[in-house]
């Protein structure tokens, strides 16, 4: 086993060892690209619902998304980082419903991405150029998904400007993180219907699920920084389905490690989990026993953290299949074990 591997896999075992600080109240910021707007105009994102489930077994993660917007009435979106090559797909019905009805955070009673205009279908990729390679692009809904691979920074952002994209600085800077840990991104060009106009009021987006391997839940939690502030509150809301429990932890500025979400009820009779999905998902299930925890975040700004790993909450021991496989995510245990880009 490498060097470098042994040392991530004892950061998991510190991290597993150790007592973690509760989360922090700070001020929000939104990751999304958008075009010159004055800010009063700027779409926000106002509300969004994770379902992540992951199969230990297979290494394979699902990641289930659905996102609510404020004054979007403009081309919008955003990136998400996947380790390994991602695919993506519709969600034909929002099992978030069904979810905060059977599994809920808590008792009762208690307390962008605007590509130009390209639309496309299927696995045809959209060629390479600049160190950007257009994987596959997919039509859902109102996105348009792009999966693209890219081995240089400053042409992904190039990319990005070229298909009708601001970008800035901070998301240049954010772009090179994942760039040199060699990630993949889902590139999602929200389009709003010709009649939508601009207002408080909340639109949610289609739901849609991206899979991709990983030998570790993982969530895109990591932002760039905002040169605005976010407009009114944002909620994220996550249901983990897992084949034993765990604990969301992420890096931070201080190089400590935090927990960044509000733990809620946990679940464990497959019954009532399978009952609180449609055919479509269940199907991705694990087998044997399985987990669902309920987390909440608030917190009206990320800055300072990094991307959240779920870590077993029991001590766990690694195969050599599996400490390979922990290769893409080394640089979110320790930036300084990052070899540098694809």
């Amino acid at each position: 086993m490498r060097p470098r591997t042994r040392r991530a896999i004892a950061l998991l075992a510190c991290l597993l060892a150790l007592p973690l600080a509760a989360p922090r109240a700070e001020a929000c910021g939104l990751f999304y690209y958008q075009r010159a707007l004055s800010p009063e105009r700027r779409p926000s994102l106002a509300r969004e619902k994770v379902l992540l489930i992951h199969d230990a077994a297979r290494g394979r993660q699902h990641f289930v998304r659905e996102v609510s917007f404020r004054r979007a009435d403009q081309r919008l979106g955003f990136v998400v980082p996947t380790p390994t090559r991602p695919e993506v797909a519709a969600v034909q019905r929002t099992p978030f419903t069904k979810l905060r009805d059977r599994l809920p955070f808590a008792a009762v009673g208690h307390g962008s991405i605007g590509v130009g205009n390209a639309y496309g279908s299927g696995a045809g990729g959209g060629g390479s150029s600049g160190g950007v390679e257009v994987l596959a692009t997919e039509k859902v809904g109102s996105f348009t998904a792009f999966v693209l691979a890219a081995s240089d920074a400053e042409g992904l952002a190039k990319w990005l400007r070229d298909n009708e994209l601001s970008g800035t600085d901070a998301t240049t800077r954010w772009l090179e993180h994942y760039v040199a840990m060699g990630f993949y991104y889902v590139a999602l060009r929200y389009d709003p219907p010709a009649d939508a106009k601009a207002s408080d009021k909340t639109i949610a987006a289609e739901t849609i699920r991206i899979s991709f391997d990983t030998p570790l839940p993982y969530y895109p939690y990591f932002e760039p920084e905002v040169d605005t502030p976010q407009s009114g509150p944002r909620l994220l809301e996550v249901w983990t389905i897992t084949s034993a429990r765990v604990i969301p932890v992420a890096r931070t500025d201080d190089a400590g490690w935090r927990r960044p979400l509000k733990p809620g009820k946990e679940y464990t009779r497959r019954p009532t989990i399978e009952a609180a999905l449609d055919d479509e998902l269940e199907g991705l299930l694990p087998a044997g026993d399985l987990v669902v925890q309920t987390f909440q975040d608030q917190k009206r700004s990320r800055r300072g953290f990094g991307d959240i790993l779920f870590a077993s909450a029991a001590p766990k021991t690694f195969s050599a299949e599996e400490a390979a496989a922990l290769g893409p995510l080394l640089g979110i245990l320790d930036p300084g074990l990052v070899g540098g880009g694809r």
